[in-house]
């Protein structure tokens, strides 16, 4: 994923909310340190529903994708087509994460994690176009059954947020304040999820134009966000809106060279009170 480019539309935006202040659902914590750029991580954890913690001691946004090998695949043949392909290696399933984490800002996401090898990635771009992930934001997790069967619901949430091909849908009307939203991949392609609040009297088309640098930019980061999630898959989100405009979107493309979907209609502005 490329931030702050105008063929990304609102990329550049990084989502993360900062768990210290907003917490998150109650769920075994599994935390991860970014930096530039590697992470700090372990490399084993306890299947079941986990709230990923995203530590960003970096000086540029990162986010954390989780990748579910098949048992076709290898540990270091997934991570060495990851830092080749970016997001394409074959025989890996995305099951959410954190979206992103804001320099010195701490992120959550809560996710179900089935025992299985995984390989967790930066899906980010420089603004060279370089993946972080090929710089090193790769580390392999072994995910481990507990003790006692571990849960696989997620908590129970007010909204959910429906992603298809190529549209995003709200169960209820999202408000002002802290909430937590359901974020579910209902489409047959990978989507994530990610926010922008709209700026003064920015239309969809300013963002569409923008190319990410000039000021005063379209849009603004409010931290928030659903990392990479496979069909049928789905993560728990906190959020936190003021009353304003915002734009929801997904900037993943199908294939190689194929249109982002936003551009196939996958965005969505949303007025809250």
């Amino acid at each position: 994923m490329r931030k702050l480019t105008v063929s990304t539309v609102v990329a550049a935006v990084l989502a993360g909310i900062p768990g210290a202040i907003y917490g998150g659902p109650a769920a075994p914590a599994l935390v991860v340190t970014s930096y530039e750029f590697t992470f700090e991580a372990p490399d084993t954890t306890a299947s079941g529903v986990v709230t990923v913690r995203l530590v960003n001691r970096g000086k540029e946004g990162h986010q954390l994708s989780f990748a579910l090998l098949d048992d076709t695949s290898t540990v270091t043949r997934a991570m060495r087509e990851l830092a080749e392909n970016r997001k394409r290696a074959t025989g890996v399933t995305w099951v959410g994460g954190v979206e992103n984490a804001l320099p010195g800002g701490t992120s959550e996401a809560t996710i179900v994690l089935r025992p299985g090898r995984y390989v967790m990635v930066c899906a980010y771009e420089d603004d060279s176009g370089h993946a972080h992930m090929s710089k090193g934001m790769l580390h392999a997790l072994t995910v481990v059954p507990r003790a006692a069967r571990g849960d696989t619901v997620l908590p129970a949430t007010a909204v959910a947020a429906r992603l298809t091909d190529y549209a995003i849908t709200f169960s209820a009307p999202l408000t002002a304040g802290r909430q937590l939203v359901r974020v579910q991949n209902d489409g047959t392609h990978r989507h994530h999820l990610i926010v922008a609040r709209m700026v003064g009297k920015a239309t969809v088309d300013d963002v569409m134009k923008w190319d990410g640098k000039t000021k005063p930019a379209p849009v603004e980061d409010i931290g928030a966000g659903a990392a990479i999630l496979a069909p049928g898959h789905a993560s728990v989100i906190p959020l936190s809106l003021a009353p304003g405009r915002y734009l929801f979107g997904c900037i993943l493309n199908d294939s190689a060279g194929a249109p982002p979907h936003y551009m196939l209609g996958m965005q969505k502005e949303v007025d809250v009170r």
